[in-house]
């Protein structure tokens, strides 16, 4: 593929921010069983094929964290990150970034859900962004968790060729007990929660949520054989400043 001319690349990343705009604008919220917004079709498809074409091989990715997560692997979408890989890869996953994370996608995200208004006050800052290629392979799985308090939003971008295996998209939980409330990153008995349902693991697809004491979520057992690819962006508060 011909590398773009640089006016074409501004051209294509300002058409790819206004279709994830788009998107998130026309997706209604779904309170049950709390606030959350799937979204088909959340990057333009000719971006979105460019990503999977893209993909780093699993070599090239390092384990999250390998006592707690030994089956997930991960690369950090930042500036090191990028400037180390070839120049239309890196042009690639920069689009990719740009179109998911920007001040009109913070502004929307912050219409749609009050509480990242909240959490913005408390510093007078934009977000931070920590964004991250997955890979999951057999066997990894997360118990039902929340999310830590600083995060704003998550965005969850769903990467599989086709839409065969949907049932390997995020779970979705509700507590046995309605007066339990959640801990950031602290993680619970899966029997103590209800599988309300899964955003569907399908191409193209994302979830996003902000984060609260009820957003209950995990990951149930992926079984083999099964590669599980996805990005994850977290907006974060930016803690260089004391809050007031």
């Amino acid at each position: 593929m011909p590398m773009l001319r640089a006016f074409d690349s501004d051209v294509s990343k300002d058409a790819s921010s206004a279709h994830v705009l788009r998107r998130l604008e026309e997706t209604p919220v779904d309170a049950n069983p709390f606030p959350h917004c799937v979204v088909p079709g959340i990057l333009p498809e000719e971006l979105y094929a460019r990503a999977l074409a893209h993909w780093p091989v699993t070599e090239e990715l390092r384990l999250l964290q390998p006592g707690d997560l030994p089956l997930r692997y991960q690369a950090v979408i930042d500036d090191k990150w990028l400037d180390a890989q070839p120049a239309e890869s890196a042009a690639v996953w920069r689009e990719v970034r740009d179109a998911l994370f920007n001040p009109g996608v913070i502004e929307l995200m912050a219409e749609r859900f009050p509480q990242i208004r909240e959490k913005l006050k408390w510093t007078g800052r934009p977000p931070m962004l920590v964004a991250r290629i997955i890979e999951d392979h057999a066997g990894h799985a997360m118990l039902p968790h929340t999310d830590m308090e600083a995060t704003m939003f998550s965005m969850l971008v769903y990467m599989p060729e086709d839409d065969r295996t949907p049932h390997l998209g995020t779970a979705i939980y509700r507590p046995r007990d309605p007066d339990f409330r959640g801990r950031g990153f602290d993680r619970y008995p899966r029997g103590d929660f209800e599988l309300v349902g899964h955003a569907p693991y399908r191409p193209n697809h994302l979830l996003t949520y902000a984060p609260s004491d009820r957003s209950f979520h995990g990951v149930e057992p992926v079984e083999a054989p099964c590669v599980r690819r996805l990005l994850i962006f977290f907006a974060i508060v930016d803690s260089r400043v004391r809050r007031r």
